[in-house]
């Protein structure tokens, strides 16, 4: 059992390499949905603008190791008893907020995202998105819940009751981290809540290059096996 105090804490923490075309927006826009959350940017090493832009927003940290690193060493420095984990090329919505709110006050519950969408794209990427959401539907029906790390919510005692992100894996870190923490308690999926990332992933692989290079990943995730080698776009 989980449970939070009557007015919970929210911590927002954002890991970010080389974004300074996005970084300004993406906090603008979390500080607007949650006025009163503390903001924290976690810096792997940028060489353009990202730190001088994100310190006048948010607090700024730093890793120059994986994602995961980087999501935990926000972890470590934030007060919240609600950690948000975004990405910054996505916007968190006040829906998203009031949902993951909502849920989190249940004591039985640690965790909580919702669909990850692109922006500014067809039908048919549109409905591959779609099809990708659904399989995580589907882990939901199976026990063994996977949430992506683009935009997710976990109550702070149990994330560090289950030691954070793994350090060690570039990719799939997010879903091993619900499947841990998800034996702790429930975690849940918002069906009705979407979150808009950007298409720069897209745009670079471009669409079956992106089902090959996710279905690579998830099938890696659940056969076990790590990923050794996972290309990050800016």
């Amino acid at each position: 059992m989980y449970p939070l105090p009557k007015n919970p804490r929210v911590s927002i923490i954002i890991p970010a390499l080389n974004e300074e075309k996005l970084i300004a927006q993406t906090l603008r826009e979390a500080r607007s949905v949650a006025p009163d959350a503390e903001l924290i940017v976690v810096d792997g090493g940028s060489s353009d603008r990202t730190v001088e832009i994100a310190k006048e927003l948010a607090e700024v940290r730093f890793s120059h190791a994986t994602i995961a690193a980087a999501r935990n060493i926000g972890a470590k420095g934030a007060t919240g008893d609600i950690l948000i984990f975004l990405d910054a090329d996505t916007r968190i919505t006040k829906k998203f907020m009031h949902e993951a709110e909502k849920y989190l006050s249940d004591p039985e519950v640690v965790g909580a995202g919702g669909l990850i969408m692109p922006r500014h794209v067809g039908t048919l990427a549109e409905a591959v998105f779609y099809f990708f959401n659904f399989l995580i539907m589907v882990s939901f029906w199976f026990g063994r819940p996977v949430l992506a790390g683009t935009c997710v919510a976990y109550k702070r005692k149990a994330f560090f009751d289950v030691g954070g992100f793994d350090d060690n894996m570039i990719a799939s870190e997010d879903f091993d981290l619900c499947k841990r923490i998800s034996k702790r308690g429930k975690v849940v999926f918002f069906r009705h809540v979407t979150i808009r990332t950007s298409r720069r992933r897209l745009q670079k692989l471009g669409l079956f290059g992106l089902i090959m290079d996710w279905s690579k990943v998830t099938i890696h995730y659940f056969l076990g096996k790590r990923i050794k080698k996972y290309r990050v776009f800016r």
